[in-house]
């Protein structure tokens, strides 16, 4: 039986990408990349791409299988997907930059000093963790982050309405993608909504925290 990596190799150099070969031989795309490192597959350059030549001398053959499935993609496909990255990574910093409350307060290890440790390794040869002479700690205040959440809301949020600007007008009137868009902007207006009502509203309690401090 001809062994699977020599098959592979030989799909490889036909110009399969790493995903097809690891579909057809059911393996992991990263058992494909390490064949591929650890054996020296190459491709031949096509002469006749002298246009990418640039390209296959610098970057990496995954990049360029990239921008090989990107090559029948419009500029309104891309717009569109940029759309939806940006869409995607306003809806996930909601859970990522989350403040529970005004007590919601983080406290990080920023540096530590060690005594070195007197004690020798025990019979099963480990070494005894060293004494933690001094802590530095970095503090972040629920405020500060909330602050920041809100600033990096509004910039995105600005990026994304620019986008869908660009879209709109470029797509075709019957375009499909016009339907999901007004989705979005129903939820874009509601994230501007919430956004000044939080930021009045932080504003309202530095206000209360300096007339309560004088």
């Amino acid at each position: 039986m001809k062994d699977k990596r020599i098959e592979a190799k030989q799909d490889y150099l036909r110009g399969m990408t790493y995903q097809q070969i690891a579909d057809h031989y059911n393996v992991s795309i990263h058992t494909v990349k390490s064949w591929k490192r650890r054996y020296g597959w190459q491709r031949q350059k096509n002469p006749s791409k002298q246009a990418h030549s640039i390209f296959n001398q610098f970057l990496s053959d995954e990049t360029i299988e990239i921008m090989e499935k990107m090559g029948g993609r419009t500029s309104l496909d891309l717009i569109w997907d940029q759309i939806q990255i940006q869409y995607a990574a306003i809806i996930r910093a909601q859970r990522i930059m989350y403040v529970a409350d005004q007590e919601d307060m983080i406290k990080e290890l920023k540096k530590a000093s060690y005594i070195p440790s007197s004690l020798e390794e025990t019979e099963e040869g480990i070494q005894p963790e060293p004494e933690i002479s001094a802590e530095e700690y970095s503090f972040q205040f629920s405020w500060d982050r909330h602050a920041t959440f809100l600033n990096a809301q509004s910039r995105a949020m600005g990026e994304l309405r620019r986008l869908i600007k660009q879209f709109e007008e470029l797509a075709h009137a019957k375009d499909e993608r016009r339907l999901r868009l007004k989705q979005i902007e129903l939820t874009i207006e509601k994230t501007k909504k919430a956004v000044r009502e939080e930021k009045e509203e932080d504003l309202h309690i530095m206000i209360k925290r300096k007339e309560d401090d004088s």
